[in-house]
């Protein structure tokens, strides 16, 4: 599946002319139906997306919508990170939820800036060549894909260094939204109908193949084992998922399907708070999470880009050509990194690939006419992973606290299995290289990246945050899209940043990906493609993707063209203007419900 899921969206929004169908799973009573049926009726236009008081922005607007809730309610924006997190887990619980993991960034009031890692790790169990051993589906499919999940313990450091609100109240409306049930989105209903191979079967069947039937955008379903979970999680607080009645029947969930993983792996699950890495791109100051997160990669080529004295005047083509180049170096380099506690130098290499110096040697070995030999980007013949699917919230509350986060099952509903009470469990594991298995395009694996017992495998998650030449805060982005996340965020920086653009422009511009292997540079389509017109494919919201005299510039480079229709890549985004204090949420014009919330 990899990173060209989103494709599989659009051909889904054809079905969008069908009426929805209301119908309620019956997994829990009426009366529970009944006692929450106010949180489903919630308007998708509730907040602006624009305001004085902060801003939340996710993929879905109901759960914005809870985001700006809690700021409403004296929450801080990392209490309002977390809500909204909770909610995307349950509606779009194909892309994230508690038995998955990420990264993030969050900038203090104070000016300091802090990567919480809370990516899975493998477990004790584990070997270097473990899934050569047992087959290459198995990082894929079943127990032994699932990784250490650390969405929980994330959410539990963030919100004890920033949160106001108590845990409880963070959980209580997704607890709601999970027992009334909620609408099934665009983006859900083609994850179920992609996956309907194991959506019915086991405990995915009560909410996403109710009486048998696949559950069609618009239908209302409910997960009240998932909100049960949460409300015990949330009630008990984070200890409720790593111990007890949660942690046995998620190890036995996985167990029971060929995995490795112990009560004593779950226990002993910790987040590493890293330093973030720092670059400039005009005058700005930027900050990204560090390895094993991608980070760096999006720092590096903007870095690069940023030694050019002519970048206003370049024009977009070539200036889209240079982007292009600048990040098949930062993809290379890429290759050598990994979890640093388990791999020498990767902390001192993201260091050295940012220097202002070696970023002008990069700019200088960048051809303005034509593309290099592919071994001038990556000598070493790496392989370049291509991860999967994400979501991606952003938070901003007015007292300066900015959180912008990237959290993770991996593929569609991660391992496909789902626990007794309703969780979604993680591939993390198909992110790490495997020693001796070379890949379809002749490329081997980075070393670097093996597994190991307790590591944490490399991700394309590239959260930034922005601040001006005063230290105050611009902007806070990030991206779901495997290893298209880091040219999402790149070209949604550059936008911002370097062009001008306020951060829906930025979000609205087609995206190109070139990421050094396979040799191929892919440019978001702007004509009908298969039978489905521009407008059919992004619904109402305006889209305007690649021409053909851009595309033709770049192939007469040397560029290997090849179009894809959008939606890859789901970034999302928010400014904050300090002049008259307003926040402004941008939201994915690729993903249907995606909407900012601004109380």
């Amino acid at each position: 599946m990899g990173s060209d899921t989103g494709a599989f969206f659009l051909a889904a929004l054809l079905l969008s002319s069908l009426g929805p169908t209301q119908i309620i799973e019956r997994s829990g009573t009426a009366d529970e139906a009944k006692r929450y049926k106010k949180t489903v009726r919630r308007r998708k236009d509730e907040h602006g997306v624009s305001g004085k008081h902060g801003v939340v922005t996710c993929e879905v607007d109901v759960c914005s919508n809870i985001g700006a809730d809690i700021l409403k309610q004296g929450g801080s924006a990392a209490d309002a990170i977390i809500a909204a997190s909770l909610c995307v887990g349950s509606i779009d619980a194909f892309h994230s939820g508690q038995g998955g993991g990420g990264h993030l960034l969050v900038r203090s009031p104070n000016g300091t800036v802090e990567h919480i890692d809370f990516r899975e790790t493998l477990p004790a169990a584990g070997y270097p060549t473990i899934f050569k051993d047992h087959g290459a589906n198995s990082s894929v499919v079943g127990g032994l894909a699932v990784g250490v999940p650390g969405e929980v313990r994330g959410f539990e450091a963030l919100h004890k260094a920033y949160g106001k609100l108590p845990w409880f109240k963070l959980y209580k409306p997704s607890v709601k939204l999970n027992k009334a049930g909620f609408k099934v989105t665009n983006q859900l209903a083609t994850a179920i109908k992609e996956q309907k191979e194991y959506v019915c079967k086991g405990y995915f069947k009560e909410s996403y193949c109710p009486g048998g039937k696949i559950a069609k955008e618009g239908q209302t379903i409910r997960r009240v084992r998932y909100g049960n979970a949460l409300a015990k999680i949330g009630s008990k607080g984070p200890s409720a998922f790593y111990h007890g009645p949660i942690a046995r029947n998620t190890i036995r969930a996985i167990n029971s399907t060929g995995g490795v993983m112990t009560l004593k792996d779950l226990a002993g699950y910790h987040v590493i708070h890293r330093q973030p890495v720092n670059a400039s791109l005009n005058g700005y100051h930027l900050y990204a999470t560090a390895a094993p997160s991608s980070g760096p990669v999006v720092l590096s080529s903007l870095q690069t880009l940023n030694q050019y004295d002519d970048r206003e005047e370049a024009g977009y083509n070539l200036t889209t050509h240079r982007f292009i180049e600048a990040t098949k170096f930062a993809y290379g380099e890429r290759a050598n990194y990994g979890d640093p506690a388990f791999v020498k130098n990767v902390s001192r290499l993201q260091s050295e690939y940012l220097q202002v110096d070696y970023a002008k040697e990069k700019r200088h070995r960048i051809e303005d006419d034509g593309v290099l030999p592919k071994e001038a980007y990556d000598p070493s013949r790496f392989d370049i992973l291509t991860d999967a699917g994400t979501s991606h919230l952003v938070a901003i509350d007015k007292h300066g606290l900015a959180v912008t986060m990237t959290t993770t099952v991996n593929t569609f509903f991660g391992s496909k299995v789902m626990t007794k009470d309703g969780i979604v469990l993680n591939n993390q594991m198909d992110d790490f290289s495997t020693p001796g298995v070379v890949n379809s395009y002749g490329y081997v694996p980075t070393v670097a990246n093996y597994p190991a017992p307790g590591k944490r495998p490399l991700s394309s998650i590239s959260p930034l945050i922005a601040v001006d030449s005063h230290g105050k805060l611009v902007l806070a982005t990030g991206s779901a899209g495997g290893s298209r996340i880091p040219t999402a965020v790149m070209i949604v920086t550059y936008g911002v940043l370097q062009d001008g653009l306020d951060i829906q422009s930025a979000l609205n511009r087609p995206r190109w990906h070139d990421q050094l292997s396979p040799n191929a540079t892919y440019l978001e389509w702007a004509a009908p493609a298969d039978g489905i017109t521009a407008s059919q494919a992004v619904g109402s919201k305006e889209w305007h993707g690649f021409s053909n005299a851009t595309a033709s510039f770049l192939k007469g480079l040397g560029h290997n063209i090849t179009f894809t229709a959008p939606g890859s890549s789901t970034a999302q985004g928010a400014q904050y203007f300090a002049k008259n204090g307003t926040f402004l949420g941008g939201a994915e014009v690729r993903q249907l419900a995606a909407r900012p919330a601004a109380p």
